[in-house]
């Protein structure tokens, strides 16, 4: 009886208009979609490979010029500096998350660091119409069709009388509610995942990303949340259906409830966090750095007038001076970036009410396009600076403080360079990071569909 009535289902849904819009949306937008990010990706790619061949040419250039060492000198404590580069990630296709937002170049010199933006050398258009990617499309688009297909699948058949007549044939409630949500998701799921897999099947063909090991078993997770995503919705459309009892009614309920968890909670969660846990301005983290600056300046200038600036002693306490400053400066970065950590968790733990949010963290952190990324960016932006400064310094005491105009042959190599590198997430930390938030989505769903049954087991048909 159950396969009978799923079938009645999938029938009903496939010869309606809305399956015919929603195929068409479907294939229209994750296709275009995907091939308008692809193109994008391999462009970017061939840019970053360009970038960095650009780069170590520069370097290369200073071998053999009449005042190489002077010239690489002034590269070093200049305002020159070196590059370091950042390649896009794979399943940035899929799931653009922070990708874009990161530059991606970075320059650092030991008087001067500064990030590239891409954006800046970009048509502008293309960030003021921004391509919609697949995991977009799935939280907005996919969600609201996901609702409108089922909104009245007990309410709107209850107004045709349909229901009726089927429980007067003695059909149990729990197997018409199971049907009901079997039939209307095979109707939304099975179009989607033909219009995702002739979009992956482009990919594929066009070789702008590896889809084998790693990057494969990390989409078909991502893959796996979109179908939770997509069902915990379908459930809620049918609770909605059952607690109403006629079609506009329950439109208007779907419409706020979608606008309320789609577009209102994620948003207004950062501001609720910013007002609970403030954070500290820059400009006054960077204004107590300077007054420890100064401070440290006054105490080394009255030991310097009290002592004898060449003996052990007062050399000594200059170093415990400057270390004392140089810890006292650690203390305040540090306690921003707690206080930053403590904004950025209480705004995901209040945007996760809504299913829109744990979805966006799920899959951001499945592609390493999420805050993980951010984290990799920085750690490997601040370990590029301490890196290079050590070398320059070192490179500095060899050739230059030593007054060697003249450097032997392989003064340079380029690969000995510090080079900016960021930590890939392996999958099984990306799951890890992601379980909390498809384990929420779970949840949704088994609520959701338990208050159907609920509902509907004291719905009057009548």
């Amino acid at each position: 009886m159950l396969f009978a009535l799923i079938r009645k289902e999938i029938i009903n849904n496939v010869l309606s208009f809305r399956f015919m819009v929603t195929l068409v949306l479907f294939f229209g937008l994750i296709l275009i979609s995907i091939m308008f990010l692809t193109s994008d990706h391999q462009t970017r790619l061939r840019t970053h490979e360009a970038s960095k061949s650009a780069h170590r040419d520069q370097i290369l250039s200073f071998k053999g010029a009449e005042d190489q060492d002077e010239q690489f000198h002034e590269i070093l404590f200049g305002g020159g500096g070196v590059y370091g580069d950042r390649a896009p990630q794979p399943l940035g296709i899929f799931v653009q998350g922070l990708d874009k937002n990161l530059p991606s170049q970075v320059n650092t010199s030991l008087t001067n660091s500064r990030k590239i933006d891409e954006n800046f050398y970009r048509n502008p258009l293309f960030s003021l119409f921004a391509t919609p990617d697949y995991g977009y499309i799935v939280n907005i688009v996919v969600s609201l069709l996901s609702l409108l297909f089922v909104f009245d699948t007990i309410c709107g058949e209850k107004e045709r009388g349909t229901l009726k007549l089927l429980l007067a044939n003695s059909v149990p409630r729990d197997l018409v509610l199971l049907s009901k949500w079997i039939g209307g998701y095979l109707s939304l799921a099975i179009p989607f995942l033909v219009a995702l897999l002739a979009g992956i099947t482009y990919v594929y063909i066009t070789g702008a990303i590896e889809l084998e090991d790693e990057t494969l078993d990390r989409l078909l997770w991502i893959v796996l949340v979109s179908m939770l995503y997509v069902s915990l919705f379908s459930a809620l459309g049918m609770m909605i259906s059952t607690l109403t009892h006629n079609a506009s009614t329950a439109l208007l309920v779907s419409l706020f409830v979608w606008i309320s968890w789609i577009l209102v909670i994620p948003n207004l969660a950062p501001v609720i966090a910013k007002i609970t846990s403030p954070v500290p301005t820059t400009q006054k983290i960077q204004a107590e750095k300077g007054a420890v600056d100064r401070e440290t300046e006054i105490r080394l200038q009255r030991v310097s007038r009290q002592m004898l600036s060449y003996g052990k002693k007062a050399e000594d306490m200059r170093e415990k001076i400057e270390q004392e400053g140089s810890n006292r400066k650690k203390k305040l970065d540090q306690f921003y970036q707690d206080k930053l950590n403590a904004q950025i968790e209480l705004s995901k733990n209040l945007s996760r009410i809504s299913p829109s949010a744990s979805f966006t963290y799920a899959t951001t952190d499945l592609a390493h396009t999420g805050i993980g990324l951010f984290t990799s960016f920085k750690r490997g932006y601040n370990r590029f600076e301490d890196e290079f400064g050590t070398w320059a310094n070192e490179w500095d005491d060899t050739y230059h403080d030593n007054d060697e105009k003249y450097p032997d042959e392989n003064w340079l190599q380029p690969d000995t360079l510090p080079t900016f590198k960021m930590h890939h997430q392996r999958l099984d930390d990306a799951i890890e990071a992601a379980l909390m938030d498809i384990l929420l989505l779970l949840v949704f769903n088994v609520l959701f569909f338990m208050l159907s049954y609920l509902f509907f087991l004291r719905y009057d048909v009548t």
